[in-house]
């Protein structure tokens, strides 16, 4: 997708936060040098409610920043579909400044668990994972944005370094990279 849009090109170069609703009262009423908010793409995929509320009320006043962790988008499994279509329903109407994804897997067999797992860059893993951000790509007519993973333990299967792997994905797909410091330093 050569001449897509990015989804990561409208952030402004201020500090953000990732949003919790229980803060949505003193954000609203204050939000000192907050210049933009990250929230979560699984919490706000439902039909509507005090969650769907607040985030249209910040829509209107902060860029977001949405970053999804539930695609598995380094899983072996064919991406959920219908967790797609619900990712790119939320990501139309909130038009957000930035839209990222976790690079991980959290799904085996028809389980999901919830958790974000490390995978091992090999080759196989190479094709998976830019297979998968093309498809994600594609149905939501954007680039995205990869998060670096929290690579707590290494595969003796890997035959690729970690920097290099990222930047093979990026090369092969066009997505744009968003470096977790804390991920790097869990991984090292």
């Amino acid at each position: 997708m050569p001449d897509a849009v990015s989804c990561f090109d409208h952030l402004p170069a201020t500090a953000g936060v990732s949003f919790k609703p229980q803060h949505f009262a003193q954000i609203t009423d204050d939000p000192g040098c907050v210049g933009w908010l990250e929230i979560h793409a699984e919490n706000y995929m439902g039909d509507g409610g005090r969650p769907l509320a607040q985030l249209r009320h910040l829509s209107t006043r902060f860029p977001l920043s949405v970053h999804g962790v539930g695609l598995s988008i380094g899983g072996e499994a064919p991406l959920d579909t219908a967790h797609l279509a619900r990712l790119k329903h939320l990501l139309t109407w909130l038009n957000p400044a930035s839209f990222s994804e976790h690079l991980a897997w959290s799904t085996h067999d028809s389980h999901f668990l919830n958790d974000l797992l490390p995978l091992p860059y090999t080759d196989a893993t190479l094709s998976r994972v830019a297979d998968h951000i093309d498809q994600v790509q594609n149905i939501l007519g954007c680039k995205m944005l990869l998060e670096n993973p929290s690579s707590y333990l290494a595969f003796e299967a890997s035959t690729w370094a970690e920097p290099d792997f990222l930047a093979e994905i990026s090369r092969r797909t066009g997505c744009g990279l968003l470096l977790d410091v804390n991920n790097v330093f869990v991984g090292h």
